[in-house]
């Protein structure tokens, strides 16, 4: 599983750290033991009993008008939860104080407590009372980039950013940016790319400059391309060869050029093995186009 994006949290901007070293970035399909069309289509089993949320309450500074707040609820209410009570309340709290910050209240600061309401084996009822400080709502002022040799545009990079300066500070639409981000730097060859993303908050002007850190890392080759569950002869007529640069977009599109139609659900990261030489800055590919049985 691929741990390259970037996600916005309270007060900090947390990165999912590098890879490093020759290794695999998904799971081999030529080792028995993983069961790849698991993983590709019901991923990771969630563990504990479900959890229902029966009643959803906002109460405190909440800064923003009811209809807002009500799409934050109901999107909270239409989540399946899993695992004991009080990580559900947890995750609720997370994910109201991300929707808090999609509306520019960067400081937010919420504080949950729970009631259960009804408990069977397997399945709990509960209430959960969110208490908000909404504090400032901010605006981003501009968007700037440190260490990006290769492309030196500030316009191609700012471009990828679907948000404008003077617009309300989205935690959603920067972070979708940054994954923007390491996507193109991706498609030149720099499969290690990572981005850190640090907020300078003016509270005068209430208003949020994002400056992004780039390591761009080094450039990698394709050193060899093999498919499981087909003919490597069909990749030939393909735009990726041995010796040339890794291009993420290229990979991808070949998956979906040459999958099954068992696979149609299956995702490119969950079905592509990548083998990493650091050293020699190369990547060997392997397609899995192995067909994965009905679900029932």
């Amino acid at each position: 599983m691929r741990c390259r994006g970037v996600i916005l949290a309270i007060p900090y901007l947390l990165l999912c750290q590098p890879s490093s070293g020759a290794q695999s970035l998904a799971p081999n399909p030529e080792d028995q033991n993983v069961d790849v069309c698991a993983l590709s289509i019901t991923g990771r089993q969630p563990s504990g009993p479900k959890v229902t949320i029966a009643d959803l309450y906002f109460e405190g500074e909440l800064g923003m008008p009811p209809a807002n707040v009500e799409q934050i609820a109901s999107a909270l209410r239409q989540q399946t939860y899993s695992g004991e009570p009080d990580e559900v309340v947890d995750e609720v709290l997370e994910r109201a104080r991300r929707g808090w910050q999609d509306h520019g209240y960067f400081k937010v600061q919420v504080h949950g407590a729970r009631k259960m309401l009804t408990s069977s084996p397997g399945n709990e009822r509960v209430a959960i009372t969110v208490q908000v400080e909404a504090g400032q709502q901010y605006r981003l002022e501009d968007i700037q980039f440190n260490n990006n040799k290769e492309v030196t545009s500030v316009k191609a990079l700012r471009s990828l950013f679907p948000l404008k300066d003077g617009e309300i500070f989205d935690r959603s639409a920067i972070s979708k940016g940054l994954d923007n981000l390491r996507f193109a730097y991706a498609q030149l060859g720099h499969l290690n790319f990572t981005s850190i993303p640090n907020a300078q908050v003016n509270e005068e002007r209430q208003t949020i400059s994002l400056i992004v850190d780039v390591d761009e890392g080094k450039k990698f080759s394709i050193t060899s391309l093999k498919t499981v569950g087909l003919d490597d002869a069909n990749l030939n007529d393909s735009l990726l060869k041995p010796g040339n640069i890794y291009d993420k977009r290229l990979v991808d599109l070949l998956f979906e050029k040459y999958k099954p139609s068992s696979l149609q659900a299956a995702s490119a990261d969950s079905r592509i093995s990548e083998q990493i030489d650091e050293k020699a800055g190369t990547v060997a590919i392997t397609f899995d186009f192995r067909p994965c049985p009905l679900q029932q």
